[in-house]
């Protein structure tokens, strides 16, 4: 009990002696320093206030990409079957039933083509003799030619982008310049031939 009762006798004169000191300090100065901790909080609360309607932004932004973006993966799977509808397309019909699958079917496609470009899906479609653009086609195939270098020779595949994001690259055959070995093969044929 007695060790209590000192305790709390000791903790009255700490707390006393605080209060003494506080009451040292001028008038003054407590306002300077009241003045100083309040620009302190307010300092705190527009930087919080500033942090929040950053992080709101940041939010609305990636919200916003995510609606624009929502149906890359789907756009990404449908690309199959856009490439065996354009497949299809390239038999020739000889009967007149196949004739009218064939119309039934690129109605299909180009229905299916037009909601995709509604939704911002836009297909890559190169043409030979076009520049080779490394954006958004895909070289799977070079042929040697004399003429210029790197001109689309022909398209496998079509491209498909949404919006400003490339979901597929056009896959064409691209022309090169024959290589020296080549050149001096085929002079060493015509020397051959011309001996012949």
């Amino acid at each position: 009990m007695e060790n209590s009762e000192e305790k709390s006798l000791q903790d009255n004169a700490s707390n006393e002696n605080e209060v003494k000191k506080e009451k040292e300090i001028s008038p003054e100065e407590q306002i300077k320093k009241l003045q100083a901790d309040c620009e302190h909080w307010k300092n705190q609360y527009y930087q919080a206030y500033a942090d929040m309607a950053n992080l709101r932004k940041d939010i609305e932004k990636d919200h916003r990409e995510a609606l624009k973006y929502r149906l890359e993966s789907f756009v990404d799977k449908i690309v199959g079957i856009l490439d065996a509808f354009d497949m299809a397309f390239k038999v020739e019909a000889t009967s007149p039933e196949l004739k009218n699958y064939l119309t039934g079917f690129q109605y299909v496609h180009n229905t299916l083509l037009n909601v995709l470009n509604e939704e911002g899906v836009v297909t890559i479609e190169p043409k030979i003799g076009d520049k080779f653009d490394v954006n958004t086609m895909h070289a799977v195939e070079t042929v040697e030619d004399e003429g210029e270098e790197n001109i689309v020779k022909g398209i496998t595949l079509k491209g498909y982008k949404l919006h400003d994001h490339l979901i597929r690259a056009a896959m064409v055959v691209v022309s090169k310049h024959p290589s020296s070995e080549t050149k001096d093969e085929s002079k060493e044929e015509n020397k051959e031939d011309l001996k012949a």
